[in-house]
Parts: structure tokens; C-alpha cells; sequence
């Protein structure tokens, strides 16, 4: 039987929703989830959905799998996106959310920018605990490294891929894949962090 899981990102920066319905039931949930919030968690937007077989069967296989990330007994988790996008794509069936994207070239863009992130250390380029990075489409948002791959903005700890996604996503500017790799947007001292030498092998 052929229903839809889906991913929503929530007002806490690494905190999502994964969550399943019926192929017919879906807008509606959408449209329910992003006005009144779920476990008493606010700022819901959806992020990824895929038409599947056997859904229900798929989607109680990713609540095992990552039930250490659970909160409580709700549909949230302490886990990245981009991961669990990774996984669904990997499944066969069709990407409802977002629409008319190449499946095969999502899944490669998508595995990319997961390696490229894991790669990536502030310690390696010589960066630590308290420099500043800014935005690159916006000097004046800026964020403070905290720790080897995060940064703290806004009172709250990001990796820079989801803050990108966040802050394109305010601007209403999300590119068609939805896939950042966080160190191409982000500089320090007027150089693109994944133009900073490594000074530390």
C-alpha cells in the first residue's frame, strides 16, 4: 500500500519531525503540522516527503533505527536532515516535497554535501572556539564558532549546512535542491571558509 513519510525541520535548530500519512491526506497534515506545531513544538516546515510502498512498515523502521534520537514518545528527533533525506531517497518511489527534482541527482547532491560537511573542521583551518563568521550573502548576520563543525546563532547551536538552509529559507531563496554545503556560505576575514588553507593536517 502507497503512502508518504515526510521530514519537517522545527523552530530548534537540529530537531525534526519524521512522520507518515496517506497519499490523499497529505497537504492537509502539512498544512496542519506548519499552524498549530506538534509536542508542543512550534515552526514546523516541510522540508522532504516521498511516495513509498509498504510506508507504514518503512516508516516504523526509521523510529527503531533511530530510536535513541527520540523525544520521548513523539515523532521528534535529535538527527540531521540531510541524513534521513539520504535514506529516504535511497528508497524506491516517487518525491512529492520538493516538487519535479531528479531523484538519482538529489541523492548524489545530497551524499555530497554530507561528506563535504563530515570533512570539513574550523579547527583545520586554523579557526577557534570564539572567532566570527559571516554570512556571505549578508555581513551583518554573523555567527560564532563553538565548537569543531558548529556555531552558535541566535542562542542556538547549528552545523552550517542547516543554518544556511535556515537562512535561505528566510529569504525566501531555497536553491531547488534544498542541499548546502554550509562551508561554501559562510567566510572569515572576507575569504570563503572552504577557500582557508588547512594549517593543521
Amino acid at each position: 500500500m502507497k503512502g508518504i513519510i515526510y521530514i519537517m525541520t522545527t523552530a530548534v535548530s537540529g530537531l525534526i519531525k519524521i512522520g507518515q500519512t496517506g497519499t490523499n491526506n497529505y497537504q492537509e497534515r502539512m498544512r496542519n503540522l506548519e499552524a498549530n506545531g506538534y509536542y508542543n513544538v512550534a515552526g514546523l516546515k516541510r522540508f522532504f516527503a516521498i511516495e513509498l510502498e509498504d510506508y507504514a512498515e518503512k516508516e516504523a523502521l526509521l523510529h527503531d533505527i533511530f530510536n535513541k534520537h527520540k523525544v520521548g514518545e513523539s515523532e521528534l528527533f535529535a538527527l540531521d536532515q540531510e541524513l534521513i533525506r539520504q535514506l529516504l531517497l535511497s528508497f524506491k518511489g516517487k518525491v512529492i516535497y520538493p516538487e519535479n527534482i531528479d531523484q538519482e541527482k538529489e541523492f548524489d547532491e545530497v551524499s555530497n554535501v554530507r561528506k563535504q560537511s563530515r570533512l570539513f573542521s574550523f579547527y583545520k583551518k586554523g579557526l577557534k572556539n570564539g572567532d566570527e563568521i559571516v554570512f556571505k550573502d549578508d555581513e551583518t548576520i554573523t555567527a560564532k564558532i563553538v565548537g569543531e563543525r558548529e556555531v552558535e546563532y541566535g542562542g542556538q547551536i547549528w552545523k552550517l549546512s542547516p543554518l544556511a538552509y535556515n537562512l535561505y529559507e528566510k529569504r525566501g531563496e531555497l536553491n531547488t535542491s534544498g542541499a548546502y554545503a554550509g562551508a561554501d556560505y559562510f567566510k572569515y576575514k572576507g575569504k570563503k571558509l572552504r577557500d582557508l588553507p588547512d594549517v593543521v593536517s
